[in-house]
């Protein structure tokens, strides 16, 4: 079984779709790339221990989906041995559904991430975070809980 998380928010799919697209920074951490609004953009993404995880557009629909396509990954955890190119050629899902006139339902799946991998549970946690606490926050405040990382 795939990860998934499903929110929904105070926000319209446009501003969802946006948030995913050209605002990662702002919910998930720092990256290379700002904007990311085409097929075939890339992006990669920093965290500590020198992870960097590189991503991909494979698809893209305007307000509706997004499929990101892990095209290159080096992963680090303390403590975790094995997980160094676990998303590698993994995808993540996105789609965006609107709810209500003020809510939209964010649902996104990492397609590899299973939990036979050695670095699901962190992943779980990291995932549940940026997803469930910081994208929604981001949405509904402005301010996101995105992990920066200082170069």
């Amino acid at each position: 079984m795939h990860f998934k998380k499903t929110i929904r928010v105070k926000s319209s799919p446009k501003k969802a779709f946006t948030a995913v697209t050209e605002g990662i920074n702002c919910w998930w951490g720092n990256v290379d790339n700002l904007i990311v609004n085409k097929v075939d953009d890339e992006f990669s993404i920093f965290f500590e221990e020198n992870t960097v995880w590189r991503f991909k557009v494979i698809k893209l629909n305007a307000y509706n989906e997004i499929y990101w396509k892990c095209i290159h990954a080096n992963h680090a955890f303390s403590g975790l041995k094995g997980i160094k190119e676990e998303w590698l050629h993994s995808e993540i899902l996105w789609s965006f559904k609107v709810v209500n006139t003020d809510a939209v339902e964010i649902s996104f799946e990492h397609k590899g991430l299973t939990p036979n991998l050695n670095c699901y549970e962190i992943c779980d946690m990291g995932w549940t975070h940026f997803i469930g606490n910081s994208l929604k926050q981001y949405l509904e405040t402005g301010m996101g809980l995105p992990n920066i990382v200082e170069p």
